[in-house]
């Protein structure tokens, strides 16, 4: 199955629908990695934060 580009559809017509698809296809798009990072236990802010705990120095 052919996948629909929705960016190439809105630069050969330039209607505001085909854009409109083009930006939710893109929104769905990193929806799903969002979710199948969630779903493998990892997070966007992996990595941001330290927590010594009490008594350790940094």
């Amino acid at each position: 199955m052919n996948e629909i580009n929705y960016w190439e559809k809105f630069m050969e017509t330039g209607k505001i629908d085909d854009f409109l698809a083009y930006r939710n296809a893109a929104e769905d798009t990193r929806a799903m990695a969002r979710r199948e990072m969630e779903g493998l236990g990892e997070h966007s802010h992996a990595g941001l934060y330290r927590d010594y705990g009490d008594g350790a120095k940094g």
